[in-house]
């Protein structure tokens, strides 16, 4: 596929070649890259250990106390969590098989692949078909945005597209809004332990 000239990945800074991710999710509005909610939880941790929340929850909310404790463990490990520098930079799955295809390609995206989405024409065993299972799980994560920022990547570009998500999370989008309430990677988890075990 030839590569549309407003596609061209050159016009970004490296900085922003990280706010968009190979499968087409963008980083740029991701917590663990913003950084929102473990702000938050070592903020809610001071608070409520300096409140002693686990002295006083079980008389006034009617907690248990060893529950408490490990919703205050939780906050803590929360937040202190690292921040994801995005797919490109070096977050994400390391072993992910939709990157590591975009990059054996020379793509910023999978937008820039004649088979997307992924799989198309793929035979068995070939490193694409696994690079479309994986796809189909992150689409199905992300409640099909991935595909759709891709498809919005092809018709306006990546500049473009990166101005209109910048955009978007100062308005207060974060991927948590398109995120599937379904338990769509603990899933695919167990399937691929399964096939382990067979």
């Amino acid at each position: 596929m030839e590569r549309a000239g407003n596609l061209l990945s050159d016009r970004l800074t490296e900085e922003e070649t990280c706010l968009i991710a190979p499968c087409g999710i963008y980083c740029g509005a991701c917590d663990i890259m913003l950084g929102k909610s473990s702000d938050l939880a070592k903020e809610m941790h001071r608070i409520l250990k300096g409140f002693n929340i686990a002295d006083v929850g079980p008389f006034f909310l009617g907690i248990e106390q060893e529950r408490v404790a490990d919703f205050l463990a939780i906050l803590e490990k929360w937040s202190q969590g690292p921040r994801c520098p995005g797919c490109r930079g070096g977050g994400g799955n390391p072993a992910c098989s939709i990157r590591a295809c975009s990059q054996q390609q020379g793509f910023l995206t999978c937008a820039e692949c004649e088979r997307m989405p992924c799989g198309q024409g793929a035979e068995d065993g070939n490193w694409m078909q696994e690079a479309g299972a994986f796809l189909e799980m992150i689409t199905s994560r992300y409640s099909g945005w991935n595909i759709r920022n891709l498809e919005r990547i092809r018709e306006i570009g990546y500049r473009r597209f990166i101005d209109e998500m910048q955009a978007k999370v100062r308005d207060g989008f974060m991927t948590s809004d398109v995120i599937s309430s379904e338990m769509v990677f603990t899933e695919a988890i167990k399937r691929v332990q399964e096939q382990g075990r067979t």
